[in-house]
């Protein structure tokens, strides 16, 4: 199957909108569908993790002059951060993200609300979670499979001084299927590697934390032109992209360029 991959920045995706039934049909026929009772098999993601339990937490250690404890901590919000914006069903079908919302700080959980689903797509904060577009797009079974992991490292910021920086780097795959039907069943993969950002306002204060920017994303199996921010699988498996075909599980290839999409290999 070739699929689409594009830059999370841009949020889109390759492939040819189209129906899906004549595609349903045609995948229920062939013997190499991917089915619903195994929907990962055959696939390197089957050897993944089920769901938060995929991203490895590191022992805590003290990073500057922020104690192991603080560490932890920012593992803790980090991990519950990533598994409500890639991993909450209600956001995932489309929803308002609202588990992710509530685990912002408030400065930034205002920010997030206040252009969420924004006409502007370079305004719209939709693109901080992994969404399918609303009625599109049906999960198969329960899990999703995860492989990721975190660092820590120290951070300067020159309005709020010392940072404790979490860096996230996992990719996260689904098996879909247009809702309602019963076929055919793909897989969606997003990639994603950014950064949390803690700190103190004062010595003694709380410990807060901030999404900070990112370094690399894309999704690999969504349409090119799916709209705004949100995703619409690439249920004909007819790509789109171009260039050389890429493997979705390597990691080390080349950072794309905002907008662009490229081809995978079977995901």
């Amino acid at each position: 199957m070739v699929a689409a991959v594009c830059l999370a920045g841009a949020l889109t995706g390759c492939g040819v909108i189209g129906t899906v039934g004549r595609a349903a049909e045609e995948a229920m026929a062939d013997p190499a569908v991917i089915t619903e009772d195994a929907p990962f098999k055959g696939s390197p993601s089957e050897g993944f993790a089920e769901g938060i339990a995929g991203i490895e937490v590191p022992e805590a250690e003290a990073v500057g002059r922020f104690p192991a404890k603080d560490v932890r901590a920012a593992y803790k919000v980090s991990r519950r951060l990533l598994e409500a914006a890639y991993l909450d069903e209600q956001s995932l079908l489309g929803g308002k993200p609202e588990a992710y919302a509530r685990l912002l700080d408030p400065e930034q959980r205002k920010f997030f609300l206040k252009n969420l689903d924004h006409k502007d797509e370079k305004k719209d904060t939709r693109a901080w979670v992994f969404s399918f577009e609303p009625g599109t797009t049906e999960l198969v079974g329960d899990a999703v499979k995860v492989k990721g992991r975190l660092s820590a490292a120290p951070g300067k910021d020159k309005e709020v001084g010392p940072l404790l920086v979490v860096t996230y780097e996992a990719r996260f795959v689904y098996a879909v299927r247009p809702a309602g039907k019963t076929g055919p069943i793909v897989r969606v993969m997003a990639y994603t590697k950014s950064r949390h950002e803690f700190w103190r306002d004062e010595p003694g204060g709380r410990l807060r934390h901030w999404e900070g920017d990112s370094v690399d994303g894309w999704n690999a199996g969504v349409e090119c032109d799916s709209p705004g921010r949100f995703h619409r699988p690439d249920f004909r498996s007819e790509g789109g992209g171009d260039g050389p075909l890429q493997d979705a599980y390597a990691d080390g290839e080349a950072p794309m360029e905002e907008g662009e999409c490229g081809s995978v290999e079977e995901i």
